[in-house]
């Protein structure tokens, strides 16, 4: 099955996080009987993040792209760079976000699983 239906949304200070999150979906959830809540490519320019939040009922796999990542795993502050995978279970937070002083956009890709 080809997919060529497929959706871009624009979060503004997403989970208290800065500047405009784009989340270019790659499939739609329903493709997968609601087992997902999203697969996309997630894209922060420079100075922005999505901010420090709790995984209620999803786990999320972030799989980084390109760029380095300023990335906060339950507290503990680390940068991730191409090819690193970070995976947030339910139940625990997580934060990410591009420097402010990069020169490049971070570009992730995210899938979020739907635990329950």
């Amino acid at each position: 099955m080809l997919v060529t239906d497929r959706k871009t949304d624009y979060f503004e200070k997403r989970a208290g996080g800065t500047g405009t999150t784009i989340m270019e979906h790659i499939i739609d959830e329903k493709v997968y009987n609601g087992k997902i809540a999203a697969y996309a490519r997630v894209i922060l320019k420079p100075g922005c993040s999505l901010g420090y939040h709790k995984h209620e009922g999803t786990s999320e796999t972030l799989y980084i792209l390109s760029g380095t990542a300023e990335y906060n795993d339950n507290g503990t502050e680390m940068e991730l760079f191409p090819g690193d995978v970070a995976f947030c279970p339910e139940g625990e937070s997580h934060s990410i976000g591009n420097s402010a002083h990069s020169k490049t956009d971070l570009v992730v890709m995210a899938l979020i699983v739907n635990e329950k």
